[in-house]
Parts: C-alpha cells; structure tokens; sequence
C-alpha cells in the first residue's frame, strides 16, 4: 500500500479557495498555471505572480526561456510574436532589449484571428521574480517550468541554481526534458525537481495533430516510438505499467510527477486501474500532478471529479477559484 508523501506548506496559511479536501479526506492543491489567479491580469506577469503570493496560493507556475546573454524570460512560448510587442526567438533576445518590451492580451492557448493588443505589463525575468519573492514571504510553491527542450548549457544551469538561491526553499524545477532536470541535479543534486513524461508517453484523439514528440502513434493508440509500442504483445494495461515504470524514474528522487489529464483519462479507459498510477507515483515518492483542469471547457465538471477519483494531490489549472466554486454545488 502507497502513502501520499507529506504535505509541503501549512494548510492554513494558504487562501482557502486554492486548497480542498477530497472525499477520502485527502488534501488537493490547485497549481496556478502560468499565475492565472486574478484573469484581469496577463499570464507570466510580475503582478499576477505578485496577485498569487498575495493571496496566498498553495502553489502557482510560471514558464522561463533561457534568454540570449544572460537571465530568463516569464514567457510560455519560445517565439514572441504572438504573446509580446517583440518578435524573433526568445533565445535570441537579450536580457536588456527584453525590458522594452510588453505583453499582449494574450493566452498561450488560444487562437486569436488578430494579433491580440498590447499591454501595460513588461516582460519579466527570474531576476525580478526573485526579487519579488524576496519582498513577499508567502508559503506559496512556484515551479519553474523549464520550457526550452533544448539542452541547456552548463553554464546556464548554474546560472539558474545561483539565481534562484535567496527563494530555494520556495521553488521547484519542472519540465518535460529530463536532460535538463538531470543537469539541474548533478549541479546540486538536492535540487528539488518535477517530471513530466510527456516527450516519451502521450495520447490525443485519431484527428489530433502529432508532429510534436512523441511525434508517432504506436501500436496501443498511444503517442510512443519506444519498441514495446511497435505491436502489440498483451494487453494494453500491462503495456502501460511497463512504459510508466521506467518513464516514472528517468528523474532520480523527483518531487513531483506531472501527467496530463487526458492521457491519464484515456489509461483509465485502457484498464489501467484507477488507483495504478496514482500508486506508482506515490511509491516513488512524489506527489500527483495532473494538468491542466480549466472550468467551462467540455465536460469539465465530470473530468474534475475523475481528476479527485484518479487520486490527485495537484490539480494545475488556469481557473482555481471556479473549480473550488464548483465542489460546492
């Protein structure tokens, strides 16, 4: 039998609205994706991450690209010209003619037919998220998504671990290139890291498009080019607990595992078990993230309480204080 591993704050000193309890008597976290906690303010913005750790939240996120010379941009996407006044690669632009520049409204996930207008609110760095966290003590988690999949120099890296010293304690290193987190770790390996097997093991529906990694379909119907998913050989549950038993440990001591929900939505219709996935992440010791959960998408109310059902400690979501206003009715 797997137990959660131990909560990471104090319950009562985070807003209530972004903490629930399940039926089971489990605590749940909402994760703040991209800082989303005030919808009036710009996603990676210094004052929604400010309206965050004012609240206080149990836990928020926020994307970072290695800028060009020196610090790390608060953007989600590794280009500019949608989200931003700029244009270009992230990688290409310095730290400096960064802090020129505005973001749009704009969210990562949406499709606009013009480009989106710009606002008041400047493109931030690590180094003001640093400084801003320094000046507000909150309880909040912040996980830094390590967006560029590309393999960070060492340099970098330790760029990173020294930058982010003052707040250590607050902080965890998250991404989907396990080439990076394990960088991260032998430069400091008490570094606290979270892992998604995302590059490795994904499902979308037949019509989805899927030149992005895994980047094939196997022969279970999940997005894997491992050899196991060239034909099968049993059932698919079994493929499954075979895949997630060595993805799961490609990240040593990880802190957190990220799965996301439609994926594990489609394991559950594939036999997997619904506590299954929940327990392998648990023996491993970390917490159960599943992502990304926002109210008035399809179906939302019932995938929410699959999400409760599959075992989550972490719920990430771009809209918390609807999903909390939801348990009540």
């Amino acid at each position: 039998m797997s137990t959660p591993p131990p909560l990471h704050f104090d319950v009562a000193s985070v807003h209530p609205e972004s903490v629930f309890y399940a039926p089971d008597g489990r605590l749940v976290q909402f994760k703040v994706h991209s800082a989303n906690w005030d919808p009036a303010l710009p996603e990676n913005s210094l004052d929604a991450l400010a309206a965050c750790l004012k609240a206080p939240v149990a836990r928020a996120e926020i994307d970072l690209v290695p800028l060009a010379d020196r610090d790390f941009l608060l953007y989600h996407d590794s280009v500019l010209d949608r989200g931003s006044t700029g244009s270009g690669r992230v990688a290409d632009l310095t730290s400096n003619a960064a802090r020129a520049l505005r973001l749009r409204a704009y969210r990562h996930d949406d499709e606009p037919d013009e480009l989106p207008p710009p606002t008041e609110h400047p493109l931030s760095q690590l180094s003001d998220v640093v400084a801003l966290m320094v000046a507000t003590p909150a309880p909040t988690v912040l996980q830094l998504d390590m967006k560029d999949a590309r393999p960070w120099p060492w340099a970098r890296i330790e760029e990173l671990l020294r930058m982010v010293e003052p707040i250590r304690s607050r902080v965890i290193f998250g991404c989907n290139a396990d080439w990076n987190l394990r960088r991260v770790l032998q430069v400091d390996s008490t570094a606290p890291i979270g892992f998604d097997p995302l590059y490795y093991l994904d499902w979308a529906p037949d019509d989805a498009q899927i030149g992005r990694l895994p980047g094939a379909r196997g022969a279970y119907g999940y997005l894997d080019t491992h050899p196991l998913a060239r034909e099968r050989h049993g059932s698919t549950a079994d493929y499954l607990r075979d895949r997630l038993g060595g993805l799961l440990r490609l990240v040593p001591n990880p802190r957190d595992l990220y799965i996301r929900l439609r994926t594990a939505e489609r394991m559950v219709a594939d036999d997997l078990g619904l506590d299954t996935l929940k327990d392998m992440i648990h023996d491993l010791g970390a917490s159960f993230d599943l992502w990304t959960l926002d109210a008035g998408t399809p179906n939302w109310e019932a995938r929410f309480q699959l999400a409760i059902a599959l075992g989550a400690d972490v719920v990430t979501t771009n809209t918390p204080r609807a999903l909390f206003a939801s348990l009540r009715s």
